[in-house]
C-alpha cells in the first residue's frame, strides 16, 4: 500500500503546525481504544458472567489468555506499523475493534448456536469463544490502536515532546475516568448488547477520522518535529542525545533495560486485575457499584496532575527519579487494596493509582522512544508477558537506587551506560 501523506490534504499547508493536530488526533485514538482497555471491559464483566454462564475466575482466565496472546503478536504488528505507518495501522486496528465489539454484542447467540451445532456444553463453548474475542479486543484496542496513536504524537515532537505528552495524557486520564460511567449509562439506558453496538458505531466513525487526519511523521509531510528547530536552553540537556542505536536483541541483553521494563509491568498487571474486577472488589468491602465506578474520577485528577508535572520534568530531569516515584505509587496502590475495607484504604488507593497511572503514561511513552535501532513496537511487545510480583519489583528499584544508576533520560542513556 502506497503512503500518500498529502491526501486528502497536505499537512504542510495547514495554518498551524500539524503536530498539534496529530496530538489531538492521537489522543482521540487512544480514547477510542477504551472498549478494548480493561477499564472499558470491566463494566460488562458481570453481564458476561451471567449471560455466558461463566464464573468470575473462568472469565478472568479467558481475559488473561486473550491479553497474553495479543501481546505476543505486537512485534509482528510493529513490522506492519514500520512499513505502512500510523494511519493504515490505526484504521485496520479500529476496524478490527469495531467488528469485535459487534461479536461481543452477539456473543450469547453465537455461543448458543455453536453449542447446539457441535453438541458441546454451552459454558465450554462460551469460554473458548470469549477467549478468542478477548484476544481480538485486546490486540486491536489495548494493543495496536493505543500504541499507534501514542507513537503518532511522539513522532511529531522533539524538544516539546514532554509538553505535548502532558496535554495528551491529561485528556486521556479524564476520558478514561469518565468512560466507565458513560458505558454504565449506555447499559442503563438501553442494555449491554446495545451498548456494545453503540461503541462499535463510534469506533467506525473513528476509522473515517483516522483516514482523514492521521499522518505518520513530519518528515514525510515536508515538515520537521516541533515545527521549527528549537535551541537547547540547558547545557545539561546536551547529554540527552543518544550516542548509539541499539537493536532489540542488544537492548534485551542488558539488565538495566529490564529494571524499567519490569517496573512498568507491575502497573499493567495490577491495573488490569483491579479494573477488571473493580465492582466485585468494592462489593466485597461493602461499597456500591456507583462507588466502585466513581473511584476513577478522583484518581484521574491525581493522575492528570502527576502526568503533567512528570512530562514537564522529563525534559529537565532523569527518568530514574520519576521511576522511583512511580514505584512508590505502585506500593500505595497495593496497600490501598489490601486495606480497602477501612476508609483510609479508599484514599490511599486513589492517590497510589493516580501517581502510578500518571507516571506510567510518562515512562511508557518516553523511555523507549529514542531506541531507534529497534521498533518501539518490538521493545514494548515482550515485557508485558513477563510475570512480575511487587517484592521483585521493589528489590530491583532498591538495587538501582543503592548502586546509583547513571543519569537516565531515555532507553538510549540506559543502554549506553551499560555498554
Amino acid at each position: 500500500m502506497r503512503r500518500n501523506p498529502n491526501f486528502p490534504f497536505a499537512p504542510a499547508k495547514f495554518p498551524l503546525f500539524y503536530g498539534w493536530v496529530s496530538m489531538a488526533a492521537g489522543t482521540i485514538g487512544v480514547l477510542c481504544s477504551i472498549p478494548g482497555q480493561t477499564i472499558g471491559v470491566s463494566v460488562f464483566t458481570d453481564y458476561l458472567i451471567d449471560e455466558l454462564q461463566l464464573s468470575r475466575d473462568v472469565l478472568s482466565t479467558a481475559y488473561l489468555i486473550g491479553t497474553v496472546a495479543s501481546s505476543t503478536l505486537l512485534t509482528y504488528a510493529g513490522k506492519i506499523y514500520d512499513k505502512f505507518g500510523a494511519r493504515f495501522t490505526a484504521i485496520i486496528a479500529a476496524l478490527t475493534l469495531a467488528i469485535t465489539l459487534m461479536l461481543f454484542a452477539a456473543s450469547t447467540g453465537i455461543a448458543s448456536g455453536l453449542s447446539k451445532a457441535f453438541s458441546i456444553k454451552y459454558s465450554v463453548v462460551s469460554f473458548a469463544m470469549v477467549s478468542i474475542f478477548f484476544f481480538l479486543l485486546r490486540f486491536s484496542g489495548q494493543g495496536v490502536l493505543t500504541l499507534a496513536s501514542r507513537n503518532l504524537i511522539m513522532k511529531w515532537f522533539d524538544k516539546r515532546r514532554g509538553l505535548a505528552n502532558s496535554i495528551s495524557s491529561a485528556i486521556q486520564s479524564f476520558g478514561f475516568a469518565v468512560a466507565p460511567l458513560f458505558i454504565a449509562m449506555l447499559i442503563g439506558e438501553f442494555d449491554w448488547r446495545s451498548a456494545y453496538q453503540i461503541l462499535a458505531i463510534l469506533t467506525l466513525l473513528f476509522v473515517l477520522f483516522a483516514f482523514i487526519v492521521y499522518r505518520d511523521n513530519p518528515e514525510e509531510c515536508g515538515l520537521i518535529p516541533d515545527g521549527k528547530v528549537l535551541e537547547v536552553k540547558s547545557k545539561n540537556n546536551t547529554s540527552f542525545t543518544p550516542k548509539r542505536d541499539y537493536t532489540l536483541p542488544e537492548a534485551r541483553s542488558t539488565w538495566v533495560f529490564w529494571i524499567f521494563a519490569l517496573a512498568l509491568c507491575f502497573s499493567a498487571f495490577f491495573v488490569t486485575g483491579f479494573t477488571f474486577n473493580v465492582i466485585s472488589i468494592f462489593d466485597s468491602c461493602g461499597y456500591s457499584e456507583q462507588k466502585a465506578l466513581s473511584v476513577f474520577i478522583p484518581t484521574s485528577i491525581v493522575s492528570i496532575i502527576t502526568a503533567f508535572v512528570g512530562n514537564i520534568l522529563s525534559d529537565y530531569t532523569r527518568l530514574q527519579k520519576l521511576l522511583l516515584v512511580y514505584l512508590i505509587g505502585c506500593l500505595l496502590s497495593a496497600l490501598g487494596v489490601a486495606i480497602l475495607n477501612y476508609p483510609i484504604g479508599y484514599y490511599i488507593l486513589i492517590f497510589g493509582n493516580g501517581v502510578m497511572g500518571g507516571l506510567f503514561a510518562v515512562l511508557a511513552s518516553l523511555t523507549w522512544l529514542d531506541s531507534s535501532g529497534a521498533s518501539i513496537w518490538e521493545l514494548l511487545a515482550d515485557y508485558p508477558c513477563r510475570l512480575l510480583f511487587l517484592p521483585a519489583q521493589l528489590l530491583l528499584c532498591s538495587l538501582a537506587e543503592f548502586i546509583h544508576l547513571p543519569e537516565i533520560t531515555s532507553l538510549q542513556d540506559i543502554l549506553v551506560w551499560h555498554s
